[in-house]
């Protein structure tokens, strides 16, 4: 069945076709399979792929025939993950170059990052 998200705000500059879209119950604004208080199954379940993206209307249409049929709230918290046979890559080259940017009013850090590559001369 397809199904139309609407978002309050801008999507996320990688949703793209073909990426799965996961659904997490968040009750209280937390969620997670160790979540101590939750009386709820808060684990993330995948709810379809995504077919088109609006950008203008903030709008994701997805299918969900082959997957877990999840009646969806404003307490779930959804999120996407890319189709890997799609999108693997790694870096090409002597040089890359990374940046990182927070496009919220809030501040934000990151705890980790990490990169994979092959060397291809000597």
């Amino acid at each position: 069945m397809i199904h139309i998200l609407n978002f309050p705000h801008p999507l996320n500059v990688s949703v793209q076709p073909t990426d799965v879209l996961y659904a997490s119950l968040a009750p209280g604004g937390q969620s997670g399979t160790n979540h101590p208080s939750a009386s709820v199954n808060t684990a993330p379940v995948a709810i379809g792929i995504v077919i088109s993206i609006n950008r203008t209307l903030n709008t994701v249409t997805y299918d969900d025939t082959t997957y877990t049929a999840v009646t969806l709230t404003n307490n779930h918290y959804i999120y996407f993950g890319k189709n890997k046979t799609a999108n693997v890559s790694g870096i090409i080259g002597y040089f890359a170059e990374t940046e990182y940017r927070n496009y919220t009013k809030v501040p934000a850090e990151i705890f980790a990052t990490a990169m994979d590559y092959v060397e291809n001369s000597k």
